[in-house]
């Protein structure tokens, strides 16, 4: 049931709701993972998601290990969603602020991979984003959005009573989690950088350690 939920995630103050990216850096990291999606999603809710992950690992041909279905006996190198992803964005958040984050925030990634990831979960290098295709799949975003994305994050939102959010996707990732504002009783404040393009990503970086240090 919706309310079965660990502690650690019960009660977020911000969610920031943030894109993955293409470069990633290699190698693993050990240690104890940080909060999950896990967590907080109903056990259907879990299964579904489980179960897209690993349609999107099979067509895109990457083995299966924990990361993508938990009953998986597979290895792969594994590392904190936050240091893995190397993009423009993340480039201009200091590991400190990831680090020494304000109590209750917490980031989501909307993956083209893992659908949705928290950014300490640990994760693998892939090699694709939600603007690509991937053969028998089509462009991801709207796979993603088709098969249910955006109703996984909004019970994500409800489980993990969330407070308010901070929208910082950029275009191609709003569309995967389309609708998923619906219905849903908490404040969200999207920000865009019109006429920014590519050049908006250092902000959007900027943006995402303002919220995680507690100054927006």
């Amino acid at each position: 049931m919706e309310d079965d939920i660990a502690p650690a995630m019960a009660g977020i103050r911000v969610l920031v709701l943030i894109p993955d990216s293409t470069r990633k850096r290699k190698g693993s990291m050990a240690g104890a993972p940080g909060p999950g999606v896990a967590e907080a999603l109903p056990a259907a809710d879990l299964a579904r998601l489980v179960a897209l992950r690993k349609t999107v690992a099979t067509a895109a041909e990457l083995p299966l290990a924990s990361d993508i279905d938990p009953t998986s006996k597979g290895k792969v190198d594994l590392m904190p969603g936050y240091l893995r992803y190397d993009g423009n964005m993340y480039r201009y958040i200091p590991r400190e602020a990831w680090e020494s984050r304000a109590a209750g925030v917490e980031v989501a990634i909307v993956s083209a991979l893992y659908g949705l990831v928290l950014s300490r979960e640990p994760i693998r290098v892939y090699g694709f984003s939600m603007t690509e295709d991937v053969p028998d799949l089509g462009t991801l975003h709207a796979w993603w959005r088709e098969n249910g994305l955006p109703g996984l994050l909004a019970s994500f939102i409800r489980s993990a009573r969330v407070e308010r959010i901070v929208d910082l996707l950029s275009l191609e990732y709003r569309k995967a989690v389309d609708g998923y504002r619906e219905d849903l009783k908490v404040p969200v404040e999207a920000i865009d950088f019109p006429g920014l393009g590519r050049a908006s990503q250092p902000r959007r970086g900027e943006a995402v350690a303002d919220v995680l240090l507690g100054k927006r």
